[in-house]
């Protein structure tokens, strides 16, 4: 459909652009705490861009199901609905902190270079829990995406601790993107509670992301606690970049729920992964990196043949065909 195509496609264009503006107002943000020998605590930060989010989604879920009192009601009378939603609320709480642990401790471009790694794990996860099917083609774009860059042209603080956090987000965020999928996309008999929209359909979008929100806030509220010390105070006042950070990250969290209702977590890792052109670029004009040499272009190159290359080969149709017997219509709790 024209309208389904469109948000698909204006969604992912977002997403690139998002991703490649998160790591370089990360970077400045960093390279500015540096310079004036302040440091904020990154759970405050994630804390405020989940409040962000969770206001906006309210927004929204009050004028498309025009009472805001409804879907609030059917959060309370869900409660092993949002109980389910703790599991990738936590992983995704987990992801959002040692993403700054990697980005602190590695050059930008090689950390969205390593961070593709999440495509893979992805696609594996998909494979398992939503019974997709991929053709070997698609298997060999994932693959060759994911493949490793040489480091040693780039400047880092301590490559061994941001390529393990880059380990862990990948890992956890791939595994709640796909849960996250699995919940989104469940039958729509099963959600005869949910609120609907002007046009009769659920807002589901938003309320989901209300439900992530109700885990996400308490528990990096906990986590800026426990991360308080004098060096990293909660009265710390954030400044300017810090606050576009907030916001670039904020709505990158409500993308990531349009693209995995309007495509799947694949795109969106292609979308990710296509930021790495984007940054490169950028990054040299802001300062923030040195120009493209080789390695990037290859990467980049990589990058396109393996969009191209999933986006020409559908799955293979018994499989396929296969899906609606093996998943399961809800998830057990």
């Amino acid at each position: 459909m024209p309208n389904h195509q469109c948000v698909r496609w204006t969604a992912l264009s977002l997403m690139l652009v998002q991703n490649s503006a998160f790591v370089l107002v990360m970077r400045h943000s960093r390279k500015q705490q540096q310079s004036q020998a302040a440091q904020y605590n990154v759970a405050v930060v994630v804390v405020l861009q989940e409040l962000f989010k969770l206001l906006f989604c309210v927004g929204v879920t009050g004028a498309q199901s025009r009472s805001l009192g409804a879907a609030l009601h059917s959060l309370r009378s869900s409660p092993a609905a949002l109980a389910r939603i703790a599991l990738p609320a936590a992983c995704f709480t987990l992801q959002n902190n040692v993403l700054y642990v990697a980005l602190s401790n590695l050059h930008p471009l090689v950390f969205q270079i390593s961070y593709q790694l999440k495509t893979l794990l992805t696609a594996a996860l998909s494979a398992l829990l939503l019974r997709k099917s991929f053709s070997r083609q698609q298997w060999l774009s994932q693959v060759s995406e994911g493949q490793p860059h040489d480091e040693g042209a780039h400047e880092a603080r301590s490559a061994p601790l941001g390529l393990a956090a880059v380990l862990v987000a990948a890992s956890s965020s791939a595994f709640a993107s796909v849960y996250f999928e699995r919940i989104l996309k469940e039958p729509a008999a099963a959600e005869t509670d949910r609120p609907r929209d002007a046009d009769g359909g659920r807002a589901e979008n938003s309320l989901r992301n209300i439900e992530l929100s109700t885990w996400t806030v308490p528990m990096n509220g906990l986590l800026a606690l426990l991360q308080s010390s004098p060096s990293t105070p909660l009265s710390d006042p954030l400044r300017g970049s810090t606050w576009a950070l907030i916001a670039v990250n904020g709505f990158g969290g409500l993308l990531v729920a349009v693209v995995i209702k309007y495509a799947d977590n694949i795109w969106k890792g292609f979308a990710t992964a296509g930021a790495i052109l984007l940054t490169g670029l950028l990054a040299p004009l802001l300062e923030l990196g040195p120009p493209p040499n080789a390695l990037l272009l290859l990467g980049a190159a990589l990058v396109v043949a393996s969009v191209l290359l999933y986006a020409a080969t559908p799955p293979p149709p018994h499989r396929t065909a296969a899906r609606a017997v093996l998943l399961p219509a809800r998830v057990a709790t």
